[in-house]
This record gives C-alpha cells, structure tokens and sequence, in this order.
C-alpha cells in the first residue's frame, strides 16, 4: 500500500468525514515531510520515514493526547 492509501485507511477507522480525508492526508503528510512520497509504497521507506508515517497517523482525527513510545529512535534528529 501507498502512504496516501494507509492514511485513507485509519481515517476510515478513526471516522473521518470522507469530505475531510484528503486534507487530513495532505496535512499530515506535508507535517512530517513524506508529502512527496505520498505514492510511494510504504514497503520501500526507510526505518525513519515508516516511523514518520506512523506519526502522522497517530494525528489524524486531532486527537487532544497521543502516548508514544521513543518515536524519534532510529529517525532523522532534524525530522
């Protein structure tokens, strides 16, 4: 799947208004620099750009908490 797919996906999941998906993918994306990666498959990312993904999903829907676990390991200090 491409980053833009699994976003489309957890937007689903988290009930998203399909009117406001791909301005949520868009953000998110742009947020955490993969805007441009946007159809890439997630399989060819690298072990920091995956886990900036996994960021940009965790804020979809505007949660008021997120709770990570060492989200930085392994990325990029200026990421």
């Amino acid at each position: 799947m491409t980053a833009e797919e699994h976003m489309i996906m957890f937007c689903k999941i988290k009930g998203v208004p399909i009117s406001y998906m791909q301005d949520t993918v868009d953000r998110n994306l742009k947020a955490v620099k993969l805007l441009d990666e946007k159809y890439s498959f997630v399989g060819t990312f690298s072990g920091g750009m995956k886990r900036r993904l996994s960021v940009a999903i965790s804020c979809i829907g505007d949660p008021k908490v997120i709770i990570m676990d060492e989200p930085t390991t392994g990325m990029d200090p200026v990421s």
